[in-house]
């Protein structure tokens, strides 16, 4: 039987990555309608993969097609960003830099030592609103 540290390690990894997907899809419903049904498959798919990790039998083989779903989904939120006239460079690209830091923290999970007690922690990332550039401004 395996210890309860990987257990839940695991589950951890697995909770990470659907938090990830989460976050993706609520992007993509904010989408305009035409946009959102132009990558409709990419957000489905990615939606599907997470609800099928919680039951699958091979859980690294599901984790692994929920990164690239992932990946896929945040390449084609930012191709439809880049595509909009109506969205300044500077809002791509906050975009962008968004999405990499999501799909990092995804990959530091994979990458983990399997190794319970080997395992680094992962840096808590804070929700807000406030560009980091004026986070630090007085007030």
């Amino acid at each position: 039987m395996p210890s309860t540290k990987l257990v839940i390690g695991g589950a951890a990894a697995g909770a990470i990555g659907v938090r990830v997907a989460r976050s993706l899809y609520g992007r993509w419903r904010l989408l305009p309608p035409a946009d959102r049904e132009r990558i409709a498959a990419f957000a489905e798919d990615t939606k599907e993969k997470a609800l099928s990790l919680r039951g699958s039998s091979d859980r690294a083989q599901a984790e692994a097609e929920l990164r690239a779903s992932t990946e896929t989904l945040a390449a084609a939120l930012v191709e439809t960003a880049e595509s909009d006239p109506e969205l300044a460079a500077e809002d791509v690209r906050q975009l962008r830099e968004d999405l990499r830091r999501e799909l990092e923290r995804l990959a530091a999970v994979a990458k983990r030592p399997a190794v319970p007690g080997a395992q680094p922690s992962i840096p808590d990332i804070k929700a807000s609103r406030t560009p980091p550039d004026r986070a630090d401004a007085p007030k």
